[in-house]
């Protein structure tokens, strides 16, 4: 078989291009730090990469949107311990104000500190975060929640929750409103509200308000409110929210009266015409009872002023305790929030890491790979010098240079 010199040339380029091809390639890979640099490569190991690499960045995406929220959780958390510790000094406050008759300068530096602390706990339910945002408005983070008016304090937020996505199919709430936390407040204790009259004229003073018989008063509390009104001789009449007669009595040696399964206890002994009353909960703004608690404490010196005074404060008082265990029980969610989000975070974590070193196997970044393609490149380029030299060797040969 003739082979002419055109075909050994072309040979021997082809032989010379192909190891250069090969011997780029295997630079690209070191370069990379990976085998894998397009879908013709391996299809199979591609579509694997674009499969985890997706997974990736959804669990990168959800630690972001952890350590979003662990920041929302510990900042609410701070402002809900503070406004814990405003409410306890309150109630400390008020319990000190009520246990007796106070001397003037007791009474103002009591009425100094709840002024105080009603104005320290509206600046906290006014608290905006590092972005500007109000973090107790609802949905209405550009809005400033509460504002004092001239009809008391208003909530100009919703009771919108915010959301945070921490898993594909987990939601974490990520705040509270200030509707919840500070205006929607269950009033009273025990599931009853109860209170003296503000003219009553006896030395009556209320110390406790229970309930003694919980069937009787779950069937009779929508017919309140109940009013305990006093006549001569300790006698007393109840009336219902309609005014029309509940029941009567006559007051004994024991210093309580049962209204519809409910017990009202008291030290003193009322007047002809001084009223108890007793209701079902309702709600009040945490505000409104300390500006209440405030006028209370701002009664003018009067034979009946420790007496008036003690009755409202044991029943702001009782408020007060409603709206602390609401914000107690925020902080104990709150904080069961974040051991959720801590062990989506371990788990992200854990998989963030699982994924990473699966796509490197799958692409070839891993050690052995890349050990691998440094040899490769190592051998790619000894193949293309002999090839080179096989080529510059060919070239050169010509008859005429035996001639």
């Amino acid at each position: 078989m003739r082979i002419s010199s055109a075909q050994m040339y072309e040979s021997s380029l082809r032989a010379l291009t192909t190891q250069q091809a090969a011997l780029l390639k295997a630079n690209q890979q070191v370069v990379a730090q990976r085998s894998l640099l397009s879908p013709a490569d391996d299809p199979v190991a591609a579509s694997q990469e674009v499969s985890l690499t997706t997974s990736l960045r959804a669990s990168e995406q959800m630690l972001k949107n952890q350590s979003a929220l662990t920041g929302q959780l510990q900042q609410g958390e701070t402002y809900l311990n503070q406004g814990t510790s405003l409410l306890q000094a309150v109630q400390s406050r008020l319990v000190q104000a009520g246990s007796g008759v106070l001397s003037e300068a007791d009474r103002k530096s009591v009425l100094a500190d709840l002024t105080s602390s009603r104005d320290q706990l509206l600046a906290l339910a006014n608290s905006q975060d590092s972005n500007g945002n109000y973090v107790f408005s609802g949905f209405k983070a550009d809005t400033q929640p509460f504002t004092r008016t001239a009809d008391g304090v208003q909530y100009s937020g919703d009771s919108g929750v915010r959301q945070v996505q921490i898993a594909p199919n987990r939601f974490v709430d990520a705040n509270f409103s200030g509707a919840y936390l500070f205006s929607d407040i269950p009033t009273g204790k025990n599931g009853v509200t109860a209170g003296a009259g503000a003219n009553n004229t006896g030395s009556a003073l209320l110390t406790n308000s229970s309930v003694v018989d919980k069937q009787v008063w779950t069937a009779a509390s929508a017919q309140g409110p109940f009013k305990v009104a006093f006549g001569a001789e300790g006698a007393y009449t109840v009336t219902d929210g309609a005014g029309a007669e509940y029941s009567t009595g006559t007051l004994g040696d024991a210093g309580s009266v049962d209204v519809a399964g409910v017990r009202l206890s008291f030290s003193g002994a009322p007047a002809e015409g001084d009223t108890l009353t007793v209701d079902a909960p309702g709600t009040q703004s945490i505000f409104d009872t300390l500006d209440q608690a405030i006028a209370a404490l701002s009664l003018p010196a009067s034979p009946q002023e420790s007496v008036l005074r003690a009755n409202a404060l044991f029943t702001l008082g009782a408020n007060v305790g409603a709206a602390a265990d609401r914000i107690s029980e925020a902080t104990s969610s709150l904080g069961s929030r974040q051991v959720e989000v801590d062990a989506a975070t371990d788990f992200d974590t854990a998989r963030k890491v699982a994924l990473s070193s699966e796509i490197t196997n799958v692409t070839g970044a891993d050690i052995a790979s890349q050990t691998e393609a440094i040899s490769e490149l190592g051998k790619r380029k000894t193949s293309v010098e002999a090839a080179q030299l096989a080529y510059t060797q060919i070239s050169q040969l010509s008859i005429f240079k035996y001639l």
